[in-house]
């Protein structure tokens, strides 16, 4: 019986460390993908927003044709791979990972630039390029509320391909955002701005919106 309980403690031992293996295992990979993919999102976040700042500067300080149709599309394009790849970091990564949050701030800056860009267009280049600024929150509890907020944003976007929609988390820890927030007194979640004029606050559908983009 006593040889029995000894080759019976082994086994537990052994199961015990085969365990704690495969356990530190799982871990070093997961961390090991997570940190690669972060690197991989850094990189290419940097070189997107090189191009962007590199192509602003051409028209701001050499006098490079601003009007430029191609101009206009290289930015837009470079903006929402920029978009997408926040979107895929949060679902890999988590919604509240610092690493991700501070890539979220970096890409609110990015679409402040656009944003601004836009706006010297339509005043320099007599264009009308509607915009949308969109107000939503990653709590838990406003989450799907936002998601579907934003679903509608893609049928006006896909309805009306010309305007320009920027998505900006109303919790981010960011005096861009706060300064956002009071210069067009947004006040709760869930709110549109178009134009820079008009206001609204959850819309239910795609009128509530579509109305004040002619």
């Amino acid at each position: 019986m006593e040889k029995r309980q000894i080759q019976s403690g082994r086994r537990y031992i052994l199961a015990f460390l085969i365990g704690t293996f495969i356990f530190l295992n799982g871990f070093v990979l997961t961390y090991s993908f997570s940190y690669l993919e972060y690197q991989r999102v850094s990189r290419i976040q940097a070189e997107i927003s090189y191009q962007l700042f590199q192509n602003k500067l051409k028209y701001y300080l050499f006098d490079e044709d601003i009007c430029s149709a191609d101009l206009l599309v290289e930015l837009s394009e470079d903006l929402g791979f920029q978009g997408r790849i926040i979107d895929d970091l949060e679902r890999k990564l988590g919604k509240n990972d610092k690493r991700v949050l501070f890539r979220k701030k970096f890409y609110t800056l990015m679409e402040l630039e656009h944003f601004e860009f836009i706006k010297r267009i339509n005043k320099e280049c007599g264009a009308e390029i509607p915009t949308v600024l969109f107000f939503y929150s990653n709590d838990d509890l406003d989450l799907k509320k936002g998601e579907e907020l934003g679903e509608l944003l893609g049928v006006v976007y896909r309805r009306n391909p010309e305007i320009k929609i920027y998505s900006f988390d109303i919790n981010l820890d960011s005096d861009l955002i706060k300064m956002l927030k009071e210069k067009y007194e947004v006040e709760e979640l869930l709110t549109v701005v178009i134009n820079e004029e008009i206001k609204v606050v959850h819309p239910k559908n795609i009128n509530e919106i579509e109305q004040y983009l002619e």
